[in-house]
């Protein structure tokens, strides 16, 4: 008997029994279902990590402030350690080879007015590298320039969102905006950034759309530190090399012992091994959850082979029937085993569109990036074909095995 012959027989078999065959599918269904809404959001994951790192920047470094509590605090008071410092920028880009920019940033949370309407924003006072070292570029208009910074000029430049929020379809440029109790006159706008909002990641990264540039000295001299301290709170390097990121990464600290008299009130951080080290939670979050979903998949399995032993045991009589016509035990172990893996096909069909419709429903009310991948739906549907194969093969055997002149006699 050919393969056509035995799926012919096999669906009509299935279709006489319609609810048995619906339920003998449903762990197939969740189990699929489970398996492609795990690996989409993982994927998602996967994709939203490496996107946040291309907003930090490739190939940098970034050395942030630590605010220091306690007994560390008072260490660090008593060895006279002021913290991150324009100096420590100079150290750095002087010191070490293959740098293609330093800059140092200072962080102010502060109200933005323009004629009535308000925004808050993130201001960074920075230098003109800072562009470079983040590959973000002005929209219209400029950056700050070398000249701004020397003379802590009150210019800014606004991140495309507070730029809408302020002026919305009105020219920009040119135009003075108070932020926080001091004027400055918009030089340029921002282009503008996709950033995705949502599930917290090991990987942050702030609305940068948001943020408003000023000079450094300006930030350092016209506006108030919310946090209180003086100095700089982060100092953004680009390196020209991404195979020397962790070699760099490792003389940062020789470089700034001596200036901070061997207080750690800083760290370094690089966001390429930040994205390693996401990746490698997420590979561990996807086993726990892809096993997890094996587990549905198995249940079902074992629904199946019950349901399938149950047929053999009513299609007796069929059995004995068809072998005293000629059929042959590899025909009788085809047909059975034809329409377990028919189930499970099924099943992994409609688990698969369930799958892809979790996902969905997961990113449009939790917010949660998610992604679709061909991998996920060949295991998706190939675990669900060897379903079919493993726990089919014992009640087809059994099918198979039944003596022909027994099986005419069972009522």
């Amino acid at each position: 008997m050919d393969w056509s012959a035995r799926i012919g027989i096999g669906l009509k078999g299935l279709l006489l029994r319609k609810t048995r065959s619906l339920l003998s599918a449903l762990g197939v269904v969740f189990g699929v279902a489970a398996v492609i809404s795990m690996m989409a959001i993982g994927e998602g994951a996967r994709r939203e990590a490496v996107e946040q790192v291309k907003l930090l920047g490739t190939n940098n470094i970034r050395v942030k402030q630590l605010q220091l509590t306690g007994e560390r605090q008072a260490g660090g008071e008593r060895r006279y350690s002021r913290g991150l410092t324009q100096e420590d920028a100079t150290v750095i880009r002087e010191g070490i080879p293959g740098l293609l920019a330093v800059t140092p940033l200072k962080f102010v949370a502060a109200d933005v007015r323009f004629r009535g309407r308000q925004g808050i924003a993130q201001v960074v006072g920075t230098s003109p590298e800072y562009s470079d070292v983040t590959n973000f570029r002005v929209g219209e208009g400029r950056f700050i320039s070398e000249l701004d910074v020397a003379d802590a000029k009150a210019t800014c430049v606004l991140g495309s969102e507070i730029k809408q929020e302020l002026f919305g379809y009105r020219e920009a440029l040119g135009a003075a905006v108070l932020i926080g109790d001091t004027w400055f006159t918009v030089v340029g706008v921002m282009e503008p950034k996709m950033i995705r909002e949502g599930r917290a990641t090991a990987i942050k990264v702030r609305n940068i759309n948001r943020d408003v540039y000023v000079p450094l000295t300006s930030a350092l001299s016209r506006l108030p530190a919310t946090d209180g301290r003086p100095g700089i709170d982060e100092l953004a390097i680009r390196v020209a090399d991404a195979e020397r990121l962790s070699a760099v990464a490792r003389l940062i600290p020789r470089f700034l012992s001596a200036k901070h008299r061997g207080v750690e009130d800083y760290e370094v951080m690089v966001p390429e091994e930040l994205l390693a080290q996401a990746q490698r939670t997420q590979q561990l979050f996807n086993i726990v959850m892809g096993s997890i979903a094996s587990i549905s998949l198995l249940v079902g399995g074992i629904g199946i082979m019950n349901i399938m032993l149950a047929n053999v045991s009513e299609r007796t009589r069929e059995i004995g029937i068809r072998r005293a016509i000629g059929a042959t035990k590899r025909d009788i172990l085809g047909q059975f085993l034809t329409e377990t893996v028919l189930i499970c096909l099924a099943g992994g069909i409609i688990g698969i569109v369930l799958g892809f419709g979790m996902a969905m429903v997961i990113t449009l009310y939790a917010k949660w990036q998610t992604g679709f991948s061909l991998a996920s739906v060949v295991i998706a549907f190939g675990t669900a074909a060897s379903v079919g194969l493993a726990f089919g093969l014992y009640p087809a055997r059994r099918a198979a095995e039944l003596d022909p002149v027994q099986a005419l006699r069972f009522e």
